[in-house]
């Protein structure tokens, strides 16, 4: 359990935006430095806080989706949390309403009323963020419009303003990736009139308050040494720019720098192959060896932009990135790295409440881990240490990257462990110091740093009484009211319990607390009294790390709260419920106007002829056939050249979606035999045996059957069972022809084995 710690931080008028890039050496000679001055109060408020006085030394919060009344609402947590810069998504209105990505197919540029809100709601988030001293960063899609043209600006739908050269072929030519299409139609960012019709679209944006502009889609648009003067024209208001270049500008592993640094003429650059590095180091339980992409390849610090992860790496699924499948506390180590550096801002993302890209909606607040107490001494400690030298280093699985007045240890893997580790480059001064996070005693020697990591992995360092502004107080975490809270169980544990605590009571139980309610479908939940802060979700050995709680009602789910609606109960439960028509199911994402499922097994690969069996719509977009028992893989396609790579199925009954199986319909007719009563033991075949058998033994007895053991009964949906004596204590199962489990301690009767877990059998 984290002691967490009621701490200080000492503010500072300048701060950095949190750093992914790690450097070697000393100060950055050119910091970007705004053109537009802050009045008094705003340095005020800045001052309060510790923030930086502009976008590139401090941090950046990306509330996706978020309405701008709803990013209002939590301005003084995000001051509070250090935040210098909020960004929301683009202003501009989109082609359709709803899914997040039509925001990003705009009709124009103007400021219009979309999902996020109204002109005049930015204009008044613009305004209240100004109180806190916070700067607002708005998206701009310029690459593009949407498809189609019926809808767009009228005075842009002339053919000269567009480019006809088709879709991008090669990612790695640089003419194709500015003057080809990106799914849709692109803008010729050469002409004279397209840019001043952009150029106008950032002025209104500054006249009601915007501070800094996100260019979406940066690397598709050309520079002067390409003929074309769009980026000089669009910056030239006196605002902050960043643009988005992923991999970088174009894709060959080499021979676009010279591009990357004249795009730094005129903006920020994001390095989205670092947030990559460091994200997957994580992932892999391994503190990452590499200091910067973008930053070895001699772009100024000062010029970069770092995250750990983005929307494109959550929101796009397989696109690129896979960031979605990662852990908010992965995530986070990265971000502390990336965040702890001189000069590079860094950006921290507010997770949507869905991974999935069809269900992640405009409009729709995301999490608030932004609030964790190690995500805001990450982002004071990045603040108060702006301007002073940096260097990184790995030193037991641990990256350290010392600053001359503290340092940021962030653990490769696990928690709770005392670690000595070097003091990268000698740079941070000896002497005692305390983690921000816990309050441990850290000693910092010339060579060395020793204390202990508390339970999120990271160590922010510092002494009490640094800073260059007033003094700023993380405020304790208000109460929860008692009440019913969720959790998701993605790791499939056999058991989950809930340990929960607050700052006043550390006691409220003993480890590993008390076991949750099974909800059905992987939901566990339990009643938390009054007055707790935070829990610990575990199955007695795994565990998470300390969650803040953030209400009742609300569920956990791979390390993002969102709300748990309880589904009712219906209200004549006698009336016999309806099946679902098949036995296997599609998501029909693409919409495809005809379903169709190809399948077949190792042994018969002529269950149907291609491209195979149309399937029925049984609800919305989900579409239903019935397989054989036998069959093995599948293929959904629409029977015209669009189709699923080859999918292996994990049993009956189920639902494939984006890549992943889950349990959906009914069953219609009743088993043949009820659940015997005795001494069963059950078996799920994940491996698709043609034969099961088990061979078990005890320790006083292990000649109970002879190898490679009996053979089990198959109960259908991939489940063998078998009857055992009351003293049998370990089972291997196999297939009695060289494949099997390892030794396997028995956890009682009745229970099934399940990749490597065992669960009551119902």
């Amino acid at each position: 359990m984290r002691q967490r710690s009621k701490f200080s931080f000492k503010a500072k008028i300048l701060s950095l935006i949190v750093a992914v890039g790690l450097i070697f050496g000393g100060l950055i000679d050119n910091p970007f430095v705004s053109t537009n001055a802050a009045p008094a109060s705003v340095e005020a408020a800045t001052t309060d806080y510790g923030l930086a006085s502009d976008i590139q030394d401090g941090v950046i919060l990306h509330c996706f989706n978020w309405k701008y009344n709803d990013i209002k609402a939590e301005l003084k947590s995000i001051a509070e949390a250090g935040f210098t810069s909020v960004q929301t998504s683009p202003a501009q209105v989109g082609v359709c309403s709803g899914v997040w990505y039509w925001l990003y197919q705009p009709l124009g540029f103007y400021i219009g009323t979309n999902d996020l809100g109204t002109k005049d709601e930015l204009k008044s988030l613009c305004e209240e963020a100004e109180k806190y001293g916070i700067k607002v960063i708005v998206d701009v899609v310029a690459n593009h419009l949407a498809g189609d043209h019926s809808n767009i600006q009228n005075d842009l739908k002339n053919g000269q303003y567009w480019h006809t050269y088709g879709e991008v072929h090669s990612w790695a030519d640089r003419y194709q990736v500015t003057r080809g299409e990106i799914g849709m139609p692109d803008l010729a960012s050469e002409n004279y009139y397209v840019q001043q019709v952009v150029a106008n679209y950032i002025n209104e944006l500054k006249n009601i308050g915007v501070d800094g502009i996100r260019w979406d889609a940066a690397k598709h648009i050309q520079l002067p040494s390409e003929g074309c003067s769009f980026w000089p024209t669009v910056t030239a208001q006196g605002l902050y720019h960043y643009g988005e270049i992923l991999v970088g500008p174009d894709d060959r592993g080499s021979g676009n720098e010279g591009l990357m640094k004249e795009y730094t003429n005129y903006m920020s650059v994001t390095d989205s192959t670092y947030g990559k590095t460091l994200r997957d180091s994580f992932a892999a339980g391994q503190a990452p060896a590499s200091y910067g992409n973008w930053a070895a390849k001699g772009i100024s610090n000062d010029k970069l932009v770092y995250w750990s992860e983005s929307h494109d790496t959550w929101s796009n699924g397989y696109d690129w990135g896979y960031s979605h499948g990662m852990s908010q506390n992965v995530i986070d180590r990265a971000y502390a790295v990336a965040a702890s550096r001189n000069e590079i801002t860094a950006l921290y993302f507010s997770r949507p409440n869905s991974n999935v890209k069809q269900n992640i909606y405009a409009g729709q607040k995301g999490s608030t881990a932004f609030k964790s107490t190690e995500i805001a001494a990450v982002n004071h400690f990045h603040n108060d240490m702006n301007g002073q030298k940096d260097y990184y280093a790995t030193s037991n699985n641990c990256s350290v990257v010392s600053r001359e007045k503290g340092a940021v240890v962030v653990a490769g893997s696990g928690s709770n462990f005392y670690v000595t580790v070097t003091n990268a480059g000698g740079l941070t001064e000896p002497g005692t110091y305390y983690d921000k996070i816990t309050g441990a005693k850290w000693e910092v020697t010339k060579t060395t740093m020793s204390g202990q990591i508390g339970s999120s992995g990271i160590v922010v360092l510092y002494k009490d009484g640094f800073g260059g502004g007033g003094e700023v107080v993380m405020p304790p975490i208000d109460p929860i009211i008692g009440g019913t809270v969720y959790y998701k169980n993605t790791n499939n544990w056999s058991t989950v319990n809930a340990y929960y605590w607050s700052d006043s009571n550390k006691a409220m139980m003993a480890w590993p607390g008390t076991a949750m309610k099974n909800e059905g479908d992987g939901v566990y939940s339990i009643v938390i009294p009054e007055g707790v802060q935070y829990i610990i979700f575990n199955n007695g050995q795994a565990q998470t790390d300390d969650i803040t709680l953030q209400g009742v009602n609300k569920i956990y789910e791979n390390g993002s709260w969102s709300d748990y609606k309880v589904v009712e109960e219906p209200e004549d439960p006698e009336d016999p419920v309806e099946p679902v028509e098949g036995n296997i199911f599609f998501k029909n994402t693409a919409n495809w106007s005809t379903v169709k499922a190809y399948y077949w097994s190792d042994s018969n690969t002529k269950m149907t002829s291609w491209p195979g069996v149309e399937m029925t719509k049984v609800d919305g977009n989900i579409y239903g056939t019935t397989i054989p028992e036998d069959a093995q893989y599948v293929i959904f396609t629409n029977g015209s050249g669009a189709q699923t790579a080859d999918i292996t199925l994990t049993g009956l009954y189920k639902l494939y979606d984006n890549g992943n199986w889950s349990d959906y319909g009914t069953k219609t007719e009743k088993p043949e035999d009820p659940t015997p009563v005795g001494n069963y033991i059950y078996f799920k075949n994940t491996s698709n045996w043609s034969t099961v058998k088990a061979y078990y033994w005890s320790d006083s007895n292990t000649k109970m059957t002879s190898w490679p053991g009996k053979a089990m009964k198959n109960e259908g949906n991939g489940v063998y069972s078998i009857e055992l004596p009351k003293d049998a204590q370990y089972i291997i199962f196999t297939n009695g022809n060289g494949a099997q489990t390892s030794d396997i301690t028995l956890k009682g009767m009745n229970k099934i084995y399940n990749n490597g877990n065992w669960s009551n059998y119902q």
